[in-house]
């Protein structure tokens, strides 16, 4: 059912939820005073810095700062979005996941089609087994192919026998369900007898398409012989947009331990053959170009992605048609390279030759996206002369003016530009051709209208910030500072942790690199915790609130510090008054229900600072927010007192005993405030 989740459910869910058996479950965990420690799941370490607080419900990991609940756990674990992770933890609890009414999606309207896609998905399979002609579709898959039952299991391959009616005789038995098997492109209407079908797939190994939650959409067929075309796809239908899908997406993120690299290949074989060898991480276009969409849904996931083509001119064609594709939605922190096979190899071929380590080693030597730029550009010119020169340089920026002007890989290339052609920065921006506008998206009749957030349109939600999933530290390298309340940039820019994605959890440390979502940073130029700043009294105070939120019950904060416009104070009122209101719920419970952003950067920044780890230990946790509620209203009542003799007007602020009253009392909220 399509609508938003409710947050009430949220709220069930997580309190029957218990973090550290979802987290078990999926990793070792070790006992380790009140908490649990294990290595880190994601990035890659030889001594434990994942740290798990049953008591909280709360992860956190020293060494990469990915942090959470259960919900933020599941995603990152099992590569799911925020709706996907609700649905697994629901299952497991035996709840069913209601919605808010709201208006169907295009998976909700067409439930009934959906489920005809999974039982031909079944039927399929089934014929691997109990067809009279099974032998001949499993002599190709294990002897001419060389796939194993296991992996053929894995991606769900099947078989759809010869004869014009199979599947119609199986599945299509009543008028509604041809209707349903002819609107999901299996059957097609016989054109000297309208409303009389026959099967679209017949004798041919069945490859289901599915979307990112797993549900079958589509197929792909393939021949046993020369009959044309080789591979048939699924025609276009209001559940499949070829040139929105990709083959084997589903499966990488089902079954990569780590899934922040993939690798795009032409072909469904190239996909099935790659994971036989433990290469999990590659997905194929479904008969078209690798295009602008592809890009958009590809960086949502991960943050490198290598376009791996024939080394031929049909290859090479190919390459420029990703390159034209991925330059105007190329973001920050986002890699884009380019792998040449040799002559007559494909990755199928390829990695049964030179195994999976061979594979990988090609893969660390693909082409930049810098270097298949000007390349093209160079390829382009005729003359090798000056005017050559000229064409080359105005070819290259033709592409370089295609990538958005945030970009940093923009200023890069220009750069590297000015370097190749002798001509400053300035002079090459100014004379730039127009911008060339490259569109390879290709939307079909279904496609969503252009948006960033087109990955999600199939749970009903217009954005995946929407209040569900927490946001996080900023880019600008802010932390509380201590005393002024005001949020203030740490000591250099290297100081900063990467940030928190739209999924509620950070970006992952591995060989040196810190990959969060759109920062790519040496290991090395990250302060020591003894550089971190110190925190204020209010932060402590907050600190305190979401260490130990039991304690919010216990203490009463006056109304005239629970408003201010610092960052600090908002979040300490803002924390202060979930935990009052909501006496039974954790950290966990708060980091997704709350809803803005600002204040979630200060939360986590907290959460993320080296004293988090001591208020968690401390026992006298009440008191310390006790003292600062007293302090600062003592401190009201100075400022109330200076306020009323500045109101009193110019005449009486020059009255010498007016003065010294304000000094004397200016004097003693400064000794307040530095206390």
């Amino acid at each position: 059912m399509a609508g938003r989740i409710p947050d009430q459910f949220i709220d069930e869910l997580l309190a029957r939820t218990d973090i550290t058996d979802v987290v078990a479950s999926r990793i070792t965990l070790k006992k380790t005073g009140q908490n649990y420690s294990a290595l880190c799941p994601f990035h890659n370490e030889k001594s434990p810095s994942f740290s798990l607080n049953p008591n909280k419900q709360f992860y956190y990991c020293f060494g990469c700062g990915a942090g959470g609940n259960a919900i933020s756990f599941v995603m990152e674990h099992d590569h799911l979005d925020f709706v996907e992770a609700i649905e697994v933890l629901a299952k497991d609890a035996g709840m069913e996941v209601p919605r808010e009414q709201g208006v169907p999606d295009r998976y909700e309207q067409n439930s009934e089609l959906l489920k005809r896609l999974s039982e031909c998905a079944t039927y399929f399979q089934e014929q691997l087994t109990q067809s009279p002609h099974k032998d001949k579709a499993r002599h190709y898959l294990a002897n001419e192919r060389g796939l194993t039952g296991q992996i053929a299991k894995v991606y769900g391959l099947g078989f759809a026998p010869p004869g014009w009616d199979n599947l119609l005789k199986k599945l299509g038995t009543r008028a509604e369900q041809q209707e349903q098997l002819l609107q999901g492109g299996m059957l097609i209407e016989k054109k000297e007898q309208a409303g009389h079908y026959y099967d679209r797939f017949r004798d041919r190994i069945m490859f289901p398409i599915r979307d990112t939650r797993g549900r079958v959409i589509a197929f792909g067929g393939r021949a046993f012989g020369d009959e044309k075309p080789k591979y048939l796809n699924s025609p276009e239908t209001p559940v499949f947009h070829k040139n929105l899908e990709l083959y084997g997406l589903y499966e990488a993120k089902q079954n990569t331990t780590t899934l922040d690299h993939i690798i795009v290949v032409e072909g469904y074989m190239d996909v099935i053959v790659l994971a036989q060898y433990g290469i999990t991480n590659a997905v194929a276009t479904l008969g078209t170009s690798v295009n602008s969409q592809h890009f958009k849904k590809l960086f949502k996931l991960v943050d490198k992605v290598t376009l791996c083509f024939d080394g031929d001119k049909a290859g090479r064609a190919a390459a420029i048609r990703g390159l034209e594709a991925t330059l105007p939605v190329i973001q920050n922190g986002k890699q884009v390279r380019f792998l040449f096979l040799p002559e007559g190899e494909d990755p199928d071929s390829l990695v049964r030759k030179e195994g999976a380590e061979g594979f990988q080693n090609l893969l660390e030597d693909s082409s930049s996206l810098a270097h298949v730029l000007f390349e093209h550009a160079r390829s382009l010119v005729t003359l090798a002369d000056e005017e050559g020169e000229a064409q080359f340089t105005q070819n290259a920026m033709s592409l370089i003016q295609s990538i958005p002007a945030e970009a940093t890989l923009r200023s890069l290339l220009i750069k590297q530009l000015s370097e190749q052609s002798g001509l400053s920065s300035d002079t090459l921006a100014a004379a730039a051709p127009a911008t060339k506008q490259y569109d390879h998206s290709q939307p079909s009749q279904y496609a969503p209208q252009a948006s960033d957030n087109n990955h999600y349109d199939d749970y009903g939600y217009d954005q995946m910030d929407d209040g569900y999933a927490p946001h996080g530290y900023d880019d600008a390298g802010y932390q509380p500072y201590p005393d002024d309340g005001q949020m203030v940039p740490t000591q250099t820019a290297q100081t900063k942790k990467p940030g928190f994605n739209n999924k509620g959890f950070k970006g992952k440390k591995g060989q040196g690199q810190w990959k969060g979502k759109g920062k790519w940073q040496d290991q090395e130029t990250f302060a020591p915790l003894s550089m971190q700043p110190k925190l204020g009294r209010i932060a402590h105070a907050t600190l305190c609130l979401l260490m130990h939120p039991a304690i919010a019950q216990e203490v009463d904060v006056p109304d005239p510090l629970l408003s201010g416009e610092t960052p600090d104070r908002q979040a300490f009122s803002r924390v202060w008054r979930y935990f009052s209101k909501h006496p039974s719920h954790n950290t966990g419970h708060f980091l997704v229900q709350e809803k803005n952003q600002a204040l979630l950067d200060t939360v986590y920044a907290l959460l993320n600072h080296p004293d988090a780890t001591t208020k968690q230990k401390i026992v006298n946790a009440k008191q310390e927010v006790e003292d600062w509620i007293t302090l600062q209203s003592e401190a009201l009542g100075l400022n109330s007192s200076i306020q009323r003799l500045k109101s009193r007007g110019n005449d009486a602020i020059n009255n010498p005993e007016t003065q010294q009253e304000l000094r004397a009392l200016m004097e003693q909220l400064r000794r307040k405030k530095s206390k």
